[in-house]
């Protein structure tokens, strides 16, 4: 009888061909999962660092979220006027101990009325936590209505304050006027002026008034309105979008209303309440929009 089997099943060639197949097919599927097993480790080792990136993404939106929230704060300038005088050491010491941006407006016939007075001004003008500015030489000497009208004498009398007390900035407040000329901002109080303020801006002074002052009696030189109410006042400007400029507002007081203890530590107050308040970031007058170094 004859085998069913094929008659090259003995062939020895074909069987060492088969086993060659076969170690061929054993190897590419040991390789195959050995990839496998390396992308998969691949993907593991990834993970960290996707879960890095969406820290630093998050971080970064932090960080964008509180540049914005400072950059969108109501902006105070609490400027000071007149110095030096008697009150004017009480208003730096104040500054100072609080540690807040201040400007003082200085009147330059002040520093040389006294020695006393120049030795503040000494203090003053080493004293790299303020900033001064030009308030006018004479400030008129208080008789407003024939010093505006002559626009050269103006000129020349800040020009006199700027070049002796040799400021850093072009920043001018005008004497017994609330008058304004800083970029696109052109206000004059009182028209008979205009002219020597349009002079004075020419010159290249950027001229700062005020959006609220804080009161205070001439004969008694103390401060006439309550701080409390002086707040209220500051909020609702702000609020309401009432200042020169929305979202700036420039308070003016002044230097000789601050020599008793009582008017002191109103000026303490009423500080601490504008610096601590989250909404208000107090700066100098220099930082003012439109101004020109």
């Amino acid at each position: 009888m004859h085998s069913s089997s094929s008659p090259d099943d003995g062939d020895p060639a074909k069987q060492l061909f088969l086993r060659f197949s076969l170690f061929l097919f054993i190897v590419l599927v040991l390789l195959t999962f050995s990839c496998n097993n390396k992308d998969t480790k691949k993907d593991t080792t990834a993970l960290p660092a996707i879960d890095s990136t969406l820290i630093r993404q998050q971080q970064q939106k932090a960080a964008d979220s509180t540049a914005k929230a400072a950059v969108l704060k109501k902006k105070i300038y609490i400027t000071f006027d007149d110095g030096p005088n008697k009150g004017t050491r009480n208003v730096l010491a104040a500054v100072k101990e609080e540690n807040i941006a201040a400007s003082f407006f200085i009147v330059g016939e002040h520093v040389f009325d006294s020695p006393k007075q120049k030795e503040t001004w000494q203090m003053l003008k080493t004293d790299s936590t303020i900033e001064l500015c030009n308030h006018s030489y004479t400030h008129a000497h208080n008789l407003y209505t024939s010093f505006y009208n002559q626009p050269e004498k103006v000129v020349n009398d800040f020009n006199q304050s700027q070049q002796l007390l040799n400021y850093t900035n072009n920043i001018a407040r005008m004497p017994g006027r609330n008058a304004w000329r800083i970029d696109s901002i052109d206000h004059t109080d009182i028209y008979e002026s205009k002219a020597a303020i349009d002079s004075l801006h020419k010159a290249g002074f950027a001229i700062m008034g005020w959006d609220i002052e804080w009161m205070f009696d001439h004969k008694s030189l103390a401060v006439d309105t309550a701080t409390s109410l002086l707040l209220r006042r500051i909020d609702n400007m702000l609020a309401a979008g009432k200042t020169k400029t929305p979202g700036h507002l420039v308070l003016l007081a002044h230097d000789q209303a601050f020599q008793k203890t009582e008017d002191i530590e109103k000026l303490h107050y009423l500080i601490q309440q504008l610096k601590n308040n989250p909404e208000y970031e107090l700066v100098f007058a220099s930082k003012y929009p439109g101004v020109k170094k």
